[in-house]
């Protein structure tokens, strides 16, 4: 399977928009099979919005509320894509077939109220923004074309119709992703608050003995000024220092001692809780993996949803669909032959 980047879709949309080429002339007998194969690949990327992500550390966390609110938004959206793939092999199975243009409008509007129902949260036509009587009017417009081409023109309002539905859970899906980032955070942060405290105490203590350490050797080089500093820095010091105001190489040794002692006792703490704090950061980076990888699908699916509406615009208008997608020649610069063909 070929992998769209968001340039290489945006270059099919261009393309598609464009209108001013040699690949846009109007005609009425026009080849649909590059509609068909565009359809079933960009939908095939698009459906990649259905693969599980392979959690590893956050994976006993995916039975919250709100990961269980997020699988169910994002049922109906499936659905839509796989109706939309069918619904467009279909408009190409039905051309190539030898029915009558009539046999043919009638097939198209099943298939399309098939689409139809797909895509509607529990057969609810007011989800795609319809009501009985407007499908009733699209539908028997649908059977009233004089062309089958003519018959998927009329087709428009439903497809609309249909690409607003994906596009609006679309975005509550967006939105159902903040809130598994905003739960999934609160969770991680709760569950090592205890230890992320203790590790970031002992570094802070960590800091502050090895600065002691320095100001003792200082007073080593005869800087006798800084003892009061050295005793506010570390009050647990008075016990070498009897007097304020003097001191001996013996008490500074002894200082020293005492300071090192206790910045291996601090270091032994920080690795005991090194593994706590490498998972948590483990566990924030995959966190936020799965939100751009989420998001990077979802824009998959928007600008197929795009690029598809277009195509299907174009061809009930009559004007060729170009075979942009060439899974086969895609390595050897599909994008380079496209942007070449975006100017006559």
């Amino acid at each position: 399977m070929v992998k769209l980047t968001p340039i290489f879709i945006v270059t099919l949309v261009l393309t598609l928009l464009l209108s001013g080429c040699s690949w846009f002339t109007g005609s009425k007998n026009i080849d649909m099979t590059p509609f068909s194969d565009n359809a079933g690949t960009l939908f095939g990327e698009a459906a990649k919005i259905s693969r599980p992500f392979k959690w590893k550390h956050l994976k006993p966390y995916t039975n919250i509320p709100e990961f269980q609110r997020l699988r169910v938004r994002g049922e109906p959206i499936l659905r839509a894509l796989g109706g939309i793939v069918y619904y467009s092999h279909q408009v190409v199975a039905i051309n190539n077939s030898s029915l009558k243009d009539k046999e043919k409008n009638k097939q198209l509007a099943g298939y399309l109220s098939d689409v139809m129902q797909k895509a509607t949260d529990k057969g609810r036509l007011d989800s795609l923004g319809l009501d009985r009587q407007s499908l009733k009017q699209v539908l028997d417009n649908i059977l009233k074309a004089e062309t089958y081409l003519d018959a998927i023109g009329e087709a428009g309002p439903i497809v609309n119709s249909v690409v607003l539905f994906v596009q609006n859970r679309l975005d509550e899906l967006q939105v159902d992703i903040q809130a598994v980032i905003v739960s999934l955070d609160r969770i991680i942060e709760t569950e090592y608050a205890g230890k992320r405290a203790n590790f970031m105490g002992l570094k802070a203590s960590q800091e502050r003995s090895m600065h002691t350490v320095t100001v003792i050797y200082d007073m080593m080089m005869g800087h006798q000024e800084v003892l009061d500093t050295l005793l506010q820095m570390d009050k647990s010091l008075n016990q070498f220092f009897p007097s304020s105001s003097t001191y001996n190489i013996s008490q500074l040794e002894a200082a020293e001692r005492y300071l090192r002692d206790r910045l291996k006792h601090i270091d032994i703490m920080i690795q005991q809780l090194a593994y706590d704090a490498s998972e948590y950061h483990a566990k924030q980076d995959e966190m936020e993996n799965w939100r751009i990888n989420v998001d990077e699908r979802i824009k998959i699916a928007r600008n197929a949803m795009t690029v598809w509406a277009q195509s299907h615009r174009n061809l009930g208008a009559g004007i060729p669909v170009p075979p942009l997608i060439d899974v086969a020649g895609f390595a050897t610069g599909l994008v380079g032959t496209a942007v070449n063909k975006v100017v006559p």
